[in-house]
């Protein structure tokens, strides 16, 4: 069996694609680990799913950003920590521009 897929998802809500994820991934349907589940909201419930999963959770506010490039920086550096191939969006709400695109293309 390949190893597994190492997912980064990112939400910003209540986190119901989330949990279709981890069902999926716990019934043995998908061969991925979610190594990190980032929100730019700290608010969002889909954090609270995570962490009864015991899975790591960041908050990255875009609020706390001067600009859209410097809130992805600090999303790719911190996907890219976490040793993600994979990128989620599971009910994340911001657009993200080429640049973030470009950053996992071809990951593996």
């Amino acid at each position: 069996m390949a190893s597994p897929l190492s997912l980064g998802v990112l939400i910003s809500g209540s986190g119901t694609n989330l949990q279709a994820i981890i069902d999926t991934i716990e019934r043995g349907e998908l061969n991925a680990v979610i190594r990190v589940v980032l929100s730019n909201r700290g608010d969002a419930y889909g954090l609270a799913r995570a962490r009864h999963h015991n899975l790591p959770t960041v908050v990255i506010s875009h609020k706390d950003f001067s600009s859209r490039e410097a809130f992805e920086a600090e999303l790719i550096k911190t996907l890219q920590d976490h040793g993600v191939e994979l990128v989620v969006l599971a009910g994340f709400m911001r657009l993200l521009s080429p640049v973030f695109i470009r950053a996992f293309r071809n990951v593996s």
